[in-house]
């Protein structure tokens, strides 16, 4: 009994913020490490690569917050026009970011690709059950 109050006590709650954000670095510094010294490649490209991503990702998050604020009852939906925005603008700046040049870019690029994609799911998730519990 007493060993079951003190685990509870010490229990934290992660909060999603700081989760989504450690989840999202350690997916670069993974890649990175995978891209640079296991593939040796150019590191130029994934640095610009996961620049595009970092910038995509913040705006999502900011906008799901947003829209939560605005009409929550629309965010599901609205996540879903995000990663159709996110896919539509991945196409259109492939060209930019020389995808082609690296060989098997198809791994390299999608698995970060749908890894945030997650990670900006849960993100929307959990705003969506925190809303649902007040």
């Amino acid at each position: 009994m007493v060993f079951i109050e003190v685990e509870n006590k010490f229990t934290m709650k992660l909060n999603p913020n700081i989760l989504v954000t450690v989840l999202f670095f350690l997916t670069f510094l993974i890649h990175f490490s995978l891209w640079k010294f296991v593939f040796h490649l150019d590191e130029i490209i994934i640095v610009k690569f996961y620049l595009f991503l970092s910038v995509m990702f913040m705006l999502m998050i900011t906008m799901i917050v947003l829209i939560n604020r605005v009409v929550p009852e629309f965010l599901g939906l609205s996540v879903i026009g995000l990663i159709l925005l996110k896919f539509g603008l991945m196409y259109l700046i492939r060209k930019k970011l020389n995808f082609e040049v690296i060989p098997g870019y198809k791994f390299h690029f999608i698995i970060p690709y749908f890894v945030l994609t997650t990670l900006l799911t849960y993100y929307a998730i959990k705003l969506i059950n925190h809303d649902k519990k007040q």
